[in-house]
């Protein structure tokens, strides 16, 4: 019950120990002098701090904001590229605003950038796999193998690319489906841009029977892609060519040229119409058969 007793005694002399250093004491209280010579300074450049915060962070916005319009008037700045610059100069005039608001209550500016530079190396070392897809989104964000609306093949996956971060890249495939790869695993792969170059090249095989005429078959399959709407003559006109003798037909691959968003249509109604003008012009496609003997 003494040591209990003993205690209490112990932390209320510290307590009136602590606030007799702090200038306080409950007499202080109904003090106007106190308030305004101890407390008013301390009060006024917190409100002041708040106001810089404020004031500078409505300012790091607009200051985003202004640099992402200015950099996407050049040709040669897209949409993500520009969102990324923005977001750079806005964290960037964030940060001083921090640091101005931080040394106006009294803390010492040098020892906290020191303080944020032992933290983020601690921090560095801790997410090395993390700041890799940051490092990685800095380098497709500058060389943009692709941007905003590409088809491509990425890591092994292809889709559309929907969406384009500091740390992933997002796709959306032709079934509808959101892939999100790593910055990381896009830049360590290898990437096909199907888009970036405006034209693709179609490529369908037909095989046709060895007893059909090849130069019949080979004239209806070009006359045939030319009438599409969407089949262009550059760089080249549709172009067929027997490629492979099998065993049961002989194969004849035929090329054309498209704008990069008309591929799939392309190659699925020339399968279709080539198909129609060989039945109509006695040409056949063989299928496997099967002879049963009996005996």
């Amino acid at each position: 019950m003494q040591d209990a007793t003993g205690a209490a005694e112990t932390a209320e002399v510290a307590t009136e120990t602590a606030a007799a250093g702090l200038g306080f004491s409950m007499e202080n209280l109904t003090n106007v002098n106190w308030w305004m010579e101890t407390v008013a300074p301390y009060a006024l450049k917190a409100i002041t701090a708040l106001l810089i915060l404020w004031i500078g962070m409505k300012i790091a916005r607009w200051i985003g904001n202004k640099v992402k319009k200015l950099s996407m008037r050049s040709p040669a700045v897209d949409e993500t590229l520009g969102n990324f610059i923005g977001s750079l100069a806005r964290y960037a005039v964030a940060a001083m605003v921090f640091v101005a608001a931080i040394g106006q209550v009294g803390v010492q500016t040098a020892s906290l950038v020191a303080m944020l530079g032992a933290a983020t190396l601690a921090i560095g070392l801790a997410l090395q796999g993390t700041l890799s897809n940051v490092a990685a989104g800095v380098m497709l964000m500058l060389f943009r193998p692709y941007k905003l609306g590409d088809y491509v093949e990425v890591a092994g996956q292809e889709g559309v690319v929907n969406d384009m971060n500091i740390f992933t890249t997002n796709l959306a495939t032709v079934d509808n489906k959101e892939v999100i790869i790593a910055n990381g695993e896009a830049w360590g792969s290898t990437i096909q841009n199907f888009t970036s170059l405006g034209k693709r090249r179609v490529d369908v095989d037909y095989g046709i029977h060895y007893d059909d005429d090849i130069d019949k078959a080979i004239k209806i399959i070009n006359e045939t892609a030319a009438k599409h709407p969407h089949v262009l003559t550059e760089p080249d006109a549709p172009w067929a060519k027997v490629v492979t003798l099998n065993e049961s037909s002989v194969d004849i691959q035929s090329r054309v040229w498209c704008k990069s968003e008309h591929y799939w249509d392309v190659m699925f109604d020339l399968k279709k119409s080539i198909k129609e003008a060989f039945d109509k012009n006695g040409i056949t496609i063989p299928y496997p058969t099967s002879i049963e003997l009996d005996g």
